[in-house]
């Protein structure tokens, strides 16, 4: 059989019993208890790191209840119009894209080359980045403001070039 002081000594460390591991100013007790000359606090009263508690407690529900009604599902028809808008803002890019293969580069590397190579490498951009910034800025807003932006974008971002067919 095992004693007791081996026990001890297999759930322990070298050195667990040494003053100067205690913390500052807590007295080591043994069997958990407390001193007698230490007097509970009042039953009523709220101790500031209770308080503290309590505030933290009440600010996270606040921020779950804005969490969960900011991810509110969107309707059907929100969700089909959203696809739609993205299947616009889609083809918007591929018909940049086209549009700019059409034209050549010239084999020089000037200023003037190097800023149509960055105009229209923002321009094929812009519709991703259009849509993807409105879904992303939009998020606390409503649901038509969301698409009054998304709207706009489909105007303003129309790939002039590829239907009017230049070249």
């Amino acid at each position: 059989m095992s004693d007791r002081r081996d026990d001890d000594e297999a759930l322990g460390w070298a050195g667990d019993d040494d003053p100067t591991l205690s913390p500052v100013g807590v007295p080591e007790t043994s069997g958990g208890s407390t001193a007698p000359d230490e007097a509970p606090a009042a039953a009523g009263a709220k101790s500031v790191l209770d308080e503290a508690e309590d505030a933290e407690d009440r600010a996270v529900e606040q921020e779950l209840a804005d969490a969960e009604a900011a991810s509110a599902q969107l309707s059907s028809v929100a969700l089909i119009g959203l696809g739609i808008l993205g299947g616009i803002y889609l083809l918007y890019t591929i018909g940049w894209v086209i549009s700019f293969t059409r034209y050549e580069v010239a084999s020089e590397l000037s200023l003037g080359v190097f800023t149509e190579l960055i105009s229209r490498t923002l321009a094929v951009a812009a519709s991703p980045l259009w849509f993807v910034a409105t879904l992303l800025l939009t998020q606390r807003r409503g649901l038509r403001y969301r698409f009054l932006w998304l709207v706009i974008g489909v105007l303003v971002l129309v790939p002039w070039p590829f239907l009017i067919g230049g070249k």
